[in-house]
This record gives structure tokens, sequence and C-alpha cells, in this order.
């Protein structure tokens, strides 16, 4: 990255690796248990890829966490990377990733934000950093999901609180179609944004089938 880019602040939405705590669609096909011991390697997997990119200076890491008091988070995940650790809130998902994009941009508005969940067993540094190269020239970067949202939200400096704003109200979250709206959104307020290549998150017994346990 130029020197002259500001570092981007990359936030990882983190869900507690406990029973009952975390992949509730998996869990139902199965077992709690199971689902917690797979959401902990992916989380696991998602904070080493952090905390590499952090460590090259490429990122600034704030984990944000849900499930677990930030104590016992800090205390009990060995896996957590250097970060700034903060709570995600109530709400819905839409309403706690712009939470947290406020988060991130409260006082730093020429920082780009990438936004990423824990439920990739394949993301690698190559991802994100292809992401920070786009948000160097392009206001959004989404990566596609198979399940018809997105694993991945770039959102660069330029973007104004309006812009994000009808970006992330009255989506219909958990569907089929959070990808679509919020590009069909993107086009509205004039932004074509730059889509990176497609992943398939971890969320029920299918997806599994390409993932060796």
């Amino acid at each position: 990255m130029s020197q002259s880019s500001p570092i981007p602040t990359l936030v990882v939405m983190a869900r507690w690796p406990a029973n009952g705590r975390c992949k509730r669609r998996l869990a139902a096909d199965i077992g709690g248990e199971q689902a917690a011991i797979i959401q902990q390697r992916l989380t696991a997997h998602t904070f080493a890829v952090a905390k590499a990119l952090s460590e090259q200076g490429d990122v600034d890491v704030q984990v944000a966490m849900s499930g677990v008091g930030l104590r016992s988070a800090q205390r009990s995940l060995r896996s957590l990377p250097p970060c700034t650790l903060v709570d995600q809130g109530r709400g819905t998902l839409g309403a706690r990733m712009l939470r947290q994009i406020h988060h991130a941009r409260f006082g730093r508005h020429n920082k780009p934000v990438i936004v990423i969940g824990t439920d990739l067993a394949d993301l690698c540094q190559n991802d994100l950093l292809h992401a920070i190269q786009r948000l160097q020239n392009q206001p959004l970067v989404l990566g596609p999901s198979a399940d018809g949202g997105y694993w991945l939200l770039g959102l660069a400096p330029a973007l104004t609180q309006r812009q994000l704003d009808a970006l992330f109200t009255a989506v219909p979250w958990g569907s089929n179609k959070v990808l679509d709206i919020t590009c069909a959104r993107a086009r509205g307020l004039g932004i074509t944004p730059h889509q990176l290549s497609m992943k398939n998150d971890i969320d029920c017994l299918a997806d599994l089938s390409s993932w060796q346990r």
C-alpha cells in the first residue's frame, strides 16, 4: 500500500463460539456443541488473517463481538488479535454493522472501512488486500456470497452519511436478496460497486461439504 494512503479499519463482526450463541442454523442439523466448535475454528482462522495484515501494517483491526461481555472475550478468546474490541450492540445485522462503521469512522473520516464476518473457511490475506487496493479508486466494494448476501463490504471515505443510511435501511437481512438490493441502492446513488470473487459462508449443513473438517 502507498504510504500516503490511510490504513483501512478492518471491522470483524464476531460471535461468541459457544453452544446456543452462534450458528443456530447449523446447530439445528449437527447440534449446538459441534456447531460451536466449527464457529471457534472459523473465528480463529479469521482472526489469524486479520492479525497477519495488522502486523504488516495493512489494516487496523476492530473486533465487534456479540454473545459475551467484552471482558470475558478479552480474557478467554485466545485467538483474539491486537485490536479495538467493542460490543456489537442490539438490532438487525444492518443496524449493528452501521454502528460499527460509525465507530470506525469517528474522528477518522479519511479512513476506508472494510467489514467482514467470521464465516469463511477460505478467507485469505489476498482477498482483503484486493479489497484495500480497489478502495483506492472505488467508493464501494462488495464480496458476493453464494447465499445472496455478501462476505465483505468495503467503504471508501468519500461515502456520506446519507449514502450509508440508504445502503442499510430496510434491507431484509438474512435473505437471498441482500446483495441485489445493496447493488440496486448503490446504483440509485450513482455508485457502481466493484464486486470481488464469490465465496460461500459456512451457515448450514450443506455448506460443510466443501470444507474438509
